[in-house]
């Protein structure tokens, strides 16, 4: 670490520029985690080699993931701030190009390679006990929290003491890069709230847990609306807008618990509401379409009176959806005709961009969201399914998690509108 002899410089600026691409062979290399490699850091190892611009660009594989898979876990497990993992990643690529060696310079080992002043040679080839002892130093010489805001390499290069200072500070960007790809995006915590509207015109409430997709509970009104809404949209807990079929727009005022659902009189707020759908995006803008025209209106109050739903801008046309829910603010989710998840982004200039995240989508009749990358779609069976996008705002797909094997219901939605209170 601190002083190289020639022999080991030129075995790490080999293997750094020769065979870097292949995992040490077992005589020179322990495993980093039980069970080792798995298929997922196969996967990862192929989408970071597209991205990588340092040493390690072109050359990850799923031994060298499943060793920084290692350190990240170690950094999560002492609530460190995601900074912390990228350092100590950004040293094991390096110093051991990530891979938990079982030589180094004198008597270095390990991701690190940390000398024998650091713990026994088991514990130094053991990721977790290596990362933690690397963390405490760090902490200790940064105490004062300046290890969050100093350079990357600057901080590797004060835990390491190494007799080349300028070595991580290049490596730091792929370090954050290779973080990124293994932190693990769960959904959140907290309930989701799914209103409803049957064919007699009675409201239903339901409470769907938002990390497991189990629902808790339906609850339904004893009263009906006096008609039977076209469309429907939440504005927030307490507060509903629905569209008759002589096209007026309504306000619902809402009160529930787990075992009532309550409503005050519609309150008309206007007509020429023709809509086919309509959804609110949790942060002032109600959308609708009507004859595959996506429109967008500026809702003014929690409580909207007449005059407060309003500023009709026209977005585009084209819009043949099957069905329409906000993901966001100002994003939007809808399935086509022909059966593709497709996802928008309205700008605030009213110019709009869009991507298929997925096909083979035409079954759900029905699509809704709470936001934070839940997505919930019912069948024309009432079959209700649970789907996660880790990032709802990337206009792609692939971080889409599927849970076609747990759904929330294998039936009884048989509301004719749902609709989620979207954050």
């Amino acid at each position: 670490m601190k002083t190289r002899r020639l022999i080991w410089t030129l075995t790490a600026a080999l293997a750094g520029s020769l065979a870097i691409g292949a995992p040490a062979a077992a005589a020179t290399s322990n495993p980093c985690v039980s069970g080792g490699p798995t298929a997922a850091d196969a996967e990862i190892a192929a989408d970071l080699n597209a991205k990588l611009t340092g040493k390690l660009d072109g050359y990850m594989t799923a031994y060298r993931v499943s060793c920084a898979r290692a350190v990240v876990a170690e950094a999560e497990r002492r609530g460190l701030p995601e900074r912390a993992a990228v350092i100590a990643v950004t040293t094991t690529i390096v110093e051991s190009t990530i891979e938990n060696l079982t030589y180094g310079d004198r008597d270095s080992v390990g991701l690190f390679q940390q000398r024998a002043s650091w713990g026994s040679e088991s514990e130094r080839l053991n990721p977790a006990y290596a990362t933690s002892a690397f963390l405490d130093k760090m902490l200790r010489l940064y105490s004062d929290g300046s290890w969050k805001t100093r350079p990357i390499g600057e901080v590797a290069q004060g835990v390491q003491v190494s007799a080349t200072p300028d070595a991580y500070q290049p490596q730091a960007a792929d370090g954050q890069r290779i973080v990124d790809a293994l932190q693990v995006v769960k959904p959140p915590a907290g309930a989701a709230s799914i209103y409803g509207v049957l064919n007699d015109g009675r409201l239903t409430y339901s409470v769907i847990d938002m990390p497991t997709g189990n629902r808790t509970h339906t609850v339904s009104s004893t009263e009906t609306l006096g008609f039977v809404p076209v469309a429907l949209a939440t504005l927030n807990f307490n507060t509903l807008l629905v569209t008759s079929p002589e096209g007026v727009l309504h306000r619902v005022d809402i009160s529930t618990n787990s075992t009532s659902l309550k409503f005050s009189a519609p309150v008309a707020l206007g007509g020429g509401w023709t809509h086919d759908m309509l959804t609110y995006d949790g942060h002032g803008h109600l959308y609708g379409i009507a004859d595959g025209k996506l429109l967008q209106y500026v809702v003014s109050g929690t409580k909207p009176t007449s005059g407060q739903v309003g500023m009709r801008k026209e977005i585009g046309t084209g819009f043949t959806l099957k069905n329409l829910t906000a993901t966001g603010d100002d994003w939007l989710l809808g399935v086509s005709n022909t059966g593709e998840l497709r996802s928008y982004k309205i700008a605030a200039d009213g110019t709009w961009a869009g991507a298929t995240l997925a096909d083979r989508w035409g079954s759900f009749t029905h699509l809704l969201s709470p936001g934070s990358g839940i997505y919930y779609g019912r069948t024309s069976a009432g079959a209700m399914y649970h789907y996660f996008d880790a990032n709802p705002f990337d206009l792609s797909g692939t971080d889409l998690d599927y849970n076609v094997e747990d759904p929330v219901d294998e039936g009884g939605w048989t509301q004719i509108l749902l609709s989620a209170q979207t954050s």
